[in-house]
């Protein structure tokens, strides 16, 4: 069997000749066309292996793969049903790509809904008194109270504590109140009161939105949330790629500690479910193994990527996934960096079936009045100057496969690892506008060669363009 089915199909779109001077950051890329493309008539059967559900209620081994296209992905991802338990009484479920959009909730979470109705009546000149009045009451104290400031003793809860409670990430205090708009109102409006409450409306209405606008934003921050809408983003995108209708599709719901868990366990349970389902296929197509998982540079974690490579040698492909930062600083930027250790590295993971790509791309442009306003209230998702951790970023493992399923057409140009249709935008910085580009990471010449010296499939970004793109995709054992 060949190190990899794939390489007579991807390699050489940079020649290995001019790898001293892979990137001509002026006139392009150098490029030509593929060695070969018979090898990928039928296609490509490509795998995306992820936490899809994101539940952990069933073992991995009870989930079905599940086969996807453009046409059924609604249907399967309503079949797949993607939870999230905000551990406060509230659970957010997917069934299409717009749940993943504020909007969204307003119907589904009813503290949003209920600070809604209530600027809605603070907004209405013949319910407003009646709105402010009940406002007003949750600052009222029984006047027959006697209780000395300093014996009294108040459980006092921040606005920023509140939200954290009710997205789950801090306990919630003991009380006999229930998490109701009464209660957070109380908590984060009354502060804002006065005796004059008729004059307030507006303030009130302006505390209302900041209160929602805060719980969007940490919402959207929440890891688990980001990691279940960029997955899916990701897949919608891989199965609407202009030459989909040629390739087969599958999802395989299992997030990457599941899998080391299952590895840790021998593994033999998965490997043998999956080449039994690869061998279903009779039409000769090339597997690609593309899983929404990031390596470090652990032991852990190069047991798991020689795991999925002996996988998908088997299944007659290579495995996709990404480089984590911490092994890119530590084995090829990194200071303290070698190249025993790195190859040393690369023979114990089985590295000519492996494809490693880096950094991380955008997947959607931040909410907010330039750029993606919502409907429901004005509300900016990132800071003035965005930092990279308000970003949604995707794992380019994915992108990496929309790249190959382009390379394989006959027409297929130079600029088909140009990926266009990642997103960038600007901000301004001291007065000057500024581009971000589609990669987290803006990689200089030196940087770039380096990692492609190492095997690294490398995403490059630019400062004055859209889009991003690919030098050259290759396993890692080809440098």
């Amino acid at each position: 069997m060949k190190p990899c089915l794939l390489l007579s199909g991807f390699i050489g779109r940079v020649g290995r000749k001019s790898m001293s001077s892979r990137v001509d950051f002026t006139m392009g890329f150098n490029t030509r066309g593929l060695a070969s493309k018979k090898a990928h008539a039928n296609g490509y059967r490509i795998y995306v292996l992820g936490d899809f559900s994101g539940r952990r209620d069933a073992e991995w081994s009870q989930r079905n793969i599940k086969r996807i296209d453009s046409d059924t992905f609604e249907q399967v991802m309503t079949q797949i049903r993607p939870t999230l338990d905000l551990d406060s009484g509230v659970t957010l479920h997917f069934e299409s790509i717009e749940d993943f959009h504020p909007d969204a909730w307003f119907n589904k979470i009813r503290i949003l809904a209920d600070l809604l109705e209530l600027k809605k009546a603070l907004s209405n000149p013949k319910t407003a008194a009646q709105a402010a009045a009940k406002i007003q009451s949750f600052n009222q104290t029984d006047p027959n109270q006697n209780i000395s400031p300093q014996t009294q003793q108040v459980d006092v809860e921040t606005e920023a504590d509140t939200l954290q409670r009710l997205l789950g990430k801090a306990p919630e205090p003991k009380t006999d109140k229930a998490d109701t708009v009464e209660r957070l109102i109380e908590r984060v409006v009354s502060p804002y009161i006065t005796k004059d409450v008729s004059s307030q409306y507006q303030a009130l209405i302006d505390v209302i939105e900041k209160t929602v606008s805060q719980f969007l934003r940490t919402l959207l921050q929440r890891q688990d949330f980001k990691s279940l809408e960029s997955l899916w983003r990701a897949t919608e995108a891989l199965v609407n790629e202009e030459y989909a209708d040629e390739q087969c599709f599958f999802l395989v719901d299992i997030s990457q500690a599941e899998l080391m868990a299952a590895v840790n366990e021998g593994g033999s349970e998965f490997k043998q479910r999956l080449l039994a389902h690869v061998q279903l296929d009779d039409e000769g197509r090339d597997v690609l193994l593309v899983g929404d998982f990031s390596f470090a540079g652990s032991a852990e974690d190069a047991e798991l990527l020689k795991f999925l490579s002996a996988t998908a040698k088997a299944c007659g492909g290579c495995f996709l996934g990404a480089a984590g930062q911490s092994l890119i600083d530590s084995a090829i930027l990194g200071e303290s960096k070698k190249d025993g250790d790195w190859t040393r590295y690369l023979s114990e993971i089985n590295a000519d079936s492996v494809v490693l790509a880096y950094p991380r791309y955008l997947l959607r442009l931040p909410y907010g009045f330039k750029r993606d306003p919502i409907e429901t209230l004005a509300f900016e998702e990132c800071s003035e100057v965005p930092a990279q951790s308000e970003l949604l970023w995707g794992n380019p493992a994915l992108l990496c496969a929309r790249a190959l399923i382009r390379m394989t057409q006959e027409d297929s140009a130079d600029d088909a690892v140009l990926m266009s249709d990642v997103p960038v935008f600007s901000y301004t910085l001291d007065d000057e506008p500024v581009l971000q580009p589609g990669t987290e990471t803006l990689l200089i010449e030196a940087q770039v060669n380096a990692l492609l010296s190492k095997g690294i499939t490398t995403l490059i970004g630019f400062r004055q363009r859209q889009g991003v793109q690919f030098p050259i995709i290759t396993t890692l054992a080809d440098r």
